[in-house]
């Protein structure tokens, strides 16, 4: 694997965990058990050390589908949250 490649791969993993610490607010409002918000911070530490971790095509394939499916998983929790949200600020 050339060094372009490798940096692709490393630009797609990167992508695929800022995208769900994009996140942490609304995942914070889910209140979801604190030991998974923890997991954000364990998450954000791991960001500092990209360069340094080797991975495969297949491993970030893996991990882009995972966080795909993350998404879509939260998309109705969020929905829900959001319309909580709206109903609110109307009764205001």
């Amino acid at each position: 694997m050339n060094g372009n490649d490798r940096q692709n791969l490393v630009l797609r993993l990167n992508n695929c965990l800022e995208t769900i610490i994009e996140m942490e607010q609304e995942l914070e409002n889910l209140d979801l058990n604190r030991k998974f918000i923890d997991e954000l911070e364990v998450l954000k530490g791991f960001m500092s050390k990209m360069e340094k971790i080797r991975v495969s095509e297949a491993e970030v394939e893996r991990i882009e589908t995972a966080t795909d499916n993350f998404l879509h998983e939260l998309r109705v929790p969020l929905g829900q949250v959001e319309s909580s949200r709206k109903m609110f600020s109307r009764l205001q």
